[in-house]
């Protein structure tokens, strides 16, 4: 089970105001002060830092209602402006009514040991029927928002929601993602089937069907729906919701209050996108009866139930036909449902061919009379367009670096390049190589012959601005004495291309023709020496030592095989580089979560990286290690120990969690980052590494791992000639474009310009491509041994005979294999090559034996880095002979077409 380490909690001490009412028990974990008007503090006796989720200057247990009389009535909203309060014992009311009102509204909250329950009563006192169109519930949250660490981490909250009619809850994490968490849950027959975030305030709608209407553009799968109230003295002339709050203590005490307060407690594997060919076992724990779990599209959707050993807990298995968007309806306790939100992808390795494809056909500037020739930029799928710096759709100026620069447009060859090490494919290489040679070098990137600064990256908003004092003057103010090269961002994703172009050249040198693999080698660990030799010196205001970048963690391969090359040198100077940087993270900074901002999901990849690195690595202890520019201090470290590194691991970990869906069970937030986007993999990297290789109870890290793996899959707009290709923006030109992020309001802004989006991807893919190259360091087939589900396989399917187990790898990639129970954890890895997915991988529980065929894709004789993985004592052989393993790993004489390689485990 996820579990943290308990902090040594304080007692509150009791704060008495004459105008603030104050309720609390001596044995009681919740603190809750009420004003005139609602609560202005929500918080926990068990909370060190005595965080209040209430926004200061905001009240909690508010409702906001409108309502009509007549067809012809105008909406009006209920008249607030003379509350009335009352206490009786622990009960705290608030009623909205004057004499001759034709509606009446009171709050009640009930204070008890462990929560607070909340019940509003809308009650009609007219002689007409009463319609009601909206009935929400405003949430001012304290949110994680301004510079000062301390503030953001100890007293900010995270916003986390599952609204799926009944059964919705919602909850809140601190940022650092140390507990107690607070919940808020319908109760049973109250619902929320819509939510909205406007002008900064959040709301979860009861009752829709008016703002549903106001929102006029976009789509919605719930169904939204109003009230009515009979005259007064009728049946049915009033009606009441109710909700209740508490504060868990761990995520598995969440899970516990949902069961008991008669909410699902739901768990699905392997995630819910879910790529075709891939089945999803889904778990419910209840008390309640499930009366019938309900496809939206019966006809395409296969439900088995299957048995169950677990107390209230229905298990069942589910595959979809239909792709795009398929929901699940739980119909329970004869009048309740709740839904469950899947999305039916191509399998994975269509994915994935068919975004590549796209990247190369559609989405690269080839006109020798651009100075952009050669750039990958961003497709817009609205309207079936490449947009770039002669077609900018509004993105000017500074805003041209979506289109040419940073993360959006430099993440694309990066995932090409990582792709073709598996997968290699001419068209896809020689278009790589185009863009280095047209775009990058003497452009993007400075040569080696132009000094100073050689290697340097320009940054935003495109090279040719910065190469350019006229034009640089003209987008900014600010440093114009200084060569814009220090964006840390940028460097990472050209040392990544540069690597993965050499392991092209070596694996297939025959396919390469801009450098060998020597040059491109050399390329590699000029950038990355680059990456921080300048950006922190011209420009400390970028402090690479202190913050996380995408794809820097492709230096300790890059470290490695520096030193295969004999370069030690070299690679001693990105070792002590990277080290600083580790070591900041361990211990000079107590929550170093940020990147560009104090709290920053884009930095989660990257802390893993440093965490993982400190705890399996011996670092010596040093004294002024680093001099601090922007703090004048050095940083020394007198003791250092892998202990110290596990131990951040797990603040790193409850700090990722706190942005991550894991109990909020739809496609677009169970394993995503806050909600959906190409983070969710990159951060979700960590989360299934961590639980193969460090966990010692493994089991819901691994559900939430590769539930993050899977989620972003949901961003790619490919589907087949039948279903009209993509799902999101239909028609061929759209076939293998992606979007960005995902907006889960019907309609909504987005941060980038304030451009409203509706719901689903955004139409342009930007950064998507990230989170794609982060498919290559997270795709596995795992067969495991799951305390809810039995034995099950991520990333795959499997049959079962006795002891042994036939595993059909799909996980898109096909080059790493787990297999994890409670005496078994042992993983191997393929640097090139994979597993031949047409003859399935054996386990033999009973001899501890498994059994594999290696895929020879080049046909050509050559060898392949074997490597095993866990703390398992193994002997393998290859093609019926004994391989002895070489500084840790083992190299394997692929000669023929398929090669049997077998581990025997000994242990």
């Amino acid at each position: 089970m996820i579990k943290f380490r308990l902090f040594l909690f304080l007692i509150i001490i009791l704060h008495i105001s004459t105008d603030i009412l104050n309720s609390q028990n001596s044995e009681s974990q919740i603190r809750v002060e009420f004003n005139g008007f609602g609560i202005v503090e929500i918080s926990s006796k068990n909370d060190v830092h005595k965080a209040n989720v209430v926004k200061r200057g905001s009240v909690f247990g508010m409702a906001a209602v409108e309502y009509k009389i007549g067809e012809e009535g105008d909406w009006l909203g209920i008249y607030t402006g003379e509350t009335k309060f009352k206490k009786d014992q622990k009960k705290y009311v608030y009623t909205d009514y004057i004499e001759g009102m034709p509606i009446k509204m009171a709050r009640t909250f009930t204070v008890d040991e462990t929560g607070i329950d909340w019940d509003i009563t809308v009650e009609n006192k007219s002689k007409y029927s009463i319609e009601i169109g909206n009935f929400a519930i405003p949430l001012p949250w304290n949110k994680p928002v301004g510079e000062n660490p301390e503030y953001v981490f100890e007293q900010g909250f995270v916003e986390h929601q599952h609204i799926a009619e009944n059964g919705s809850f919602i909850y809140f994490t601190k940022p650092s993602g140390e507990p107690p968490f607070l919940v808020l849950m319908t109760k049973p027959q109250t619902k929320f089937e819509y939510f909205k975030t406007s002008n900064n305030t959040y709301k979860a709608y009861v009752h829709s069907k008016l703002e549903a209407t106001r929102d006029q553009e976009g789509t919605w799968r719930l169904e939204n729906t109003g009230a009515t109230l009979n005259p007064e003295g009728e049946s049915n002339d009033q009606v009441t919701y109710s909700f209740r709050m508490e504060w868990a203590n761990s995520y598995d005490h969440l899970r516990d209050i949902l069961y008991n307060n008669n909410i699902l407690d739901t768990r699905i594997v392997p995630g819910m996108t879910l790529p075709q060919g891939l089945k999803a076992k889904i778990a419910l724990r209840s008390k309640n009866r499930i009366d019938s779990i309900v496809a939206e599209f019966p006809l395409e959707t296969e439900i088995i139930q299957l048995k169950s050993d677990k107390k209230d807990t229905n298990i069942f298995e589910v595959s979809f036909s239909k792709l795009g968007e398929n929901m699940i309806s739980v119909y329970y306790n004869k009048t309740e449902k709740t839904v469950l939100e899947f999305f039916s992808t191509l399998p994975i390795k269509d994915l994935i061919n068919e975004r590549s494809r796209f990247l190369v056909d559609k989405q690269q500037h080839k006109d020798t009379t651009k100075w952009y020739n050669g750039l990958y930029s961003v497709w817009d799928m609205k309207n079936e367009v490449l947009r770039g710096p002669d077609n900018t759709d509004g993105f000017d100026h500074w805003w041209g670096y979506v289109l040419a620069s940073d993360d959006p447009a430099l993440c694309k060859a990066p995932f090409l390049a990582a792709k073709n090490v598996f997968f290699p494919n001419d068209k896809e290489i020689e278009s790589i190589e185009y863009y280095l040679k047209n775009f990058v070098w003497g452009g993007l990137q400075r040569t080696d012959k132009e000094f100073p600064n050689p290697y340097g990256i320009y940054g935003t908003p495109n090279w040719y601005v910065c190469r350019d004092d006229k034009l640089r003057a003209g987008v900014g103010s600010r440093n114009l004495d200084k060569m814009h090269i220090w964006r840390s961002y940028d460097y990472p994703h050209i040392f990544m291309l540069y690597y993965h172009m050499y392991q092209i050249a070596k694996f297939y040198p025959e396919r390469v023709s801009y450098l060998d693999a020597d040059g491109y080698l050399e390329r590699a660990f000029q950038t990355a020496k680059g990456y921080f030799n300048y950006t922190y010196d011209i420009l400390p205001w970028y402090e690479t030592y202190k913050w996380g970048c995408y794809n820097e963690l492709v230096l300790i391969p890059l470290i490695d095989t520096l030193e295969e090359h004999g370069r030690q040198n070299d690679a001693d100077y990105l070792r002590s580089e990277w080290e600083k940087k580790v070591k900041y993270f361990v211990y000079d900074d107590k929550y170093p979560f940020r990147s560009e901002y104090s709290f920053d999901r884009t930095a989660f990849e990257s802390s893993y990286a440093f965490a993982k690195y400190g705890a399996t690595t011996k670092m010596k202890s040093d004294t002024n290690l680093w001099y601090d520019k922007k703090l004048e201090k050095w940083y020394s470290h007198p003791k250092v120990s892998t202990t110290d590194s596990r131990e951040f691991m797990e603040r790193q970990l409850m700090a990722g969690l706190a942005v991550r869906g894991w109990i909020n069970n739809s496609y677009y937030f169970l394993g995503s980052d806050d909600t959906l986007s190409y983070m969710a993999r990159m951060g979700g990297w960590g989360i299934l590494d961590y639980a193969l290789e460090f966990s010692e109870s493994p089991w819901d890290w691994l559900q939430l791992g590769y539930a993050s793996y899977l989620s972003s899959f949901a961003l790619f707009n490919v589907g087949t000639e039948d279903s009209n290709f993509g799902y999101w923006f239909a028609g061929k030109e759209n076939n293998g474009a992606m979007g960005w992020a995902f907006n889960p309001q019907k309609i909504g802004k987005i941060w980038l310009q304030g451009r409203e989006s509706p719901r689903g991807p955004w139409n342009y893919d930007g950064e998507a491509d990230l989170g794609n190259g982060a498919i290559f360091r997270t795709a596995a087939t795992i067969l495991a041994e799951d305390p809810t589900f039995g034995w099950i396989t991520y990333g795959g399917t499997h049959e079962q005979k006795g002891n042994t187990f036939s595993i059909t790898p799909k996980d898109g990639v096909l080059n790493k294999f787990w297999v994890v129970s409670n005496d078994i954890r042992v993983g191997m890895v393929l640097n090139r090559d994979g597993f031949d997915s047409s003859v399935p991988i054996t386990f033999s529980k009973s001899k501890n034996e498994i059994q594999l065929e290696v895929n020879n894709k080049v046909k050509t004789a050559h060898s392949t880095v074997f490597k095993l993985l866990g703390n398992m004592n193994c002997s393998v052989y290859f093609n019926n002979e004994i391989v002895k393993p070489i500084k840790g790993q083992y190299v394997l004489p692929i000669e023929k077409s398929n090669n049997t390689l077998k581990i025997k485990i000994e242990n």
